[in-house]
């Protein structure tokens, strides 16, 4: 099965590699000054590379996840700053691969919507109308901007995906939502992946394009699915953008080709999946891997499924 990769952990990567500065860990910032765009060129680079090499699809997310009222407020960004900062994060991904004489064989403009806090605080929630008009002027800045979807990342529960999608529906953009879950497998309030699912698909008409898991490990993310085991609700998920750690875990993390193995290895609990790609602690090291592992699976595929020859 061909899959589509994706960029991996934009602010650690820009952290560790790049070394930058990231207030809050807000990569957005760097949208306002040349050297800080100079990094976000050389953080994307390499990824467009890995599409290259292998002839694969790539999702490029904004670096947008804390562009958002409360985040920015804090770092002096009022709304008129943030529509500029969000709709410019569109433009700069979408010129990364102009004039290329090897341009990547597609590139998908991901507009990304973080989420009001990091932490679940039960009275901290917002309910789904709530969200809505929370993420409606990022959500809003991005389609504007040209983005070719927008994905809810690293949401914890279903209300605030559900807000997402709402105003993705009124901006008429594509939307998806990707959970992130704990060691448990379960969503921050207790609730079961499929149980997110359904409650977003119900409130929203299934409006979501599809469905990922991201900022967790491959373990922690294996968990979550075999405790729902042939829930029909698991067909939605469409792909994972995970860490190369586990919760906890204060160490480096997954080396690549662990971290390939271990995410490719859930195609095999759920075999509809075909975006692959990274989040904490993965740069283009660990995406290199994820390619070069499908390229190899892909070819034992072929290769079994190959004729007989007559001797």
């Amino acid at each position: 099965m061909t899959i589509i990769v994706t960029d991996g952990g934009i602010e650690t990567a820009l952290t560790d590699r790049l070394g930058q500065e990231l207030p809050e860990f807000a990569a957005f910032v760097l949208l306002d000054s040349a050297a800080g765009r100079t990094a976000l060129h050389e953080y994307y680079a390499p990824f467009l590379a890995v599409a290259r090499e292998h002839d694969l699809s790539l999702v490029l997310d904004t670096p947008t996840w804390r562009a958002n009222a409360d985040w920015g407020g804090r770092l002096g960004y009022g709304a008129d700053d943030l529509a500029r900062v969000n709709a410019d994060a569109v433009a700069l991904v979408r010129e990364l691969d102009e004039g290329d004489p090897q341009p990547a064989p597609e590139i998908i403009v991901n507009g990304c919507v973080g989420p009001r806090f990091d932490d679940y605080v039960a009275g901290e929630r917002m309910s789904a109308a709530e969200a809505e008009e929370y993420h409606a002027p990022q959500v809003r800045a991005l389609a504007e901007a040209g983005a070719d979807r927008v994905t809810s990342v690293t949401t914890l529960d279903a209300a605030e995906g559900i807000g997402v999608v709402r105003a993705a529906a009124a901006s008429r953009v594509p939307v998806l939502v990707s959970f992130i879950v704990g060691a448990s497998g379960l969503l921050a309030d207790g609730s079961s992946i499929t149980e997110a699912i359904s409650e977003v698909d119900r409130a929203t008409d299934a409006a979501p394009e599809g469905y990922l898991i991201n900022c967790a490990h491959p373990s922690e993310v294996a968990t979550g699915i075999a405790r729902d085991a042939g829930a029909a609700e698991l067909d939605r998920i469409v792909g994972f953008r995970l860490n190369a750690a586990a919760s906890g875990d204060d160490g480096a993390g997954d080396e690549p080709r662990a971290f390939a193995d271990a995410e490719l290895a859930l195609r095999d609990l759920l075999p509809l999946t075909t975006v692959f790609g990274g989040c904490c602690g993965t740069d283009a090291p660990h995406i290199a891997a994820v390619a070069e592992r499908a390229q190899r699976d892909g070819a034992a595929d072929d290769a079994n499924e190959a004729p007989i020859g007559r001797g």
